[in-house]
């Protein structure tokens, strides 16, 4: 996973971000996940809204957690479907 991750491979930059997250390192993992939400990957995407939402490894921003939780669902991300749903965005 690092390899292909080191190598731009979008879903791997973001398996590589949640792992990262996993193991305490918040604002590196924002990174990674950051550049695979760039490349398109919407569970990246959603995972950067909740960060955004919680202040996990960012500076707390509501605005920037709604961004990214639209561009998840947008990009048919059932957990961001939902949740623009509920929020009624």
């Amino acid at each position: 996973m690092i390899l292909d991750a080191d190598a731009g491979a979008p879903a791997a930059v973001s398996e590589f971000g949640l792992w990262l997250l996993e193991n305490g390192r918040d604002t590196l993992a924002v990174e990674w996940l950051t550049r695979a939400a760039q490349a398109g990957v919407a569970d990246a995407m959603q995972w950067l809204g909740k960060l955004y939402a919680s202040g996990q490894g960012v500076e707390r921003d509501e605005a920037q957690a709604i961004v990214w939780i639209k561009k998840a669902a947008e990009a048919g991300h059932l957990i961001a479907q939902r949740q623009v749903a509920e929020l009624g965005l």
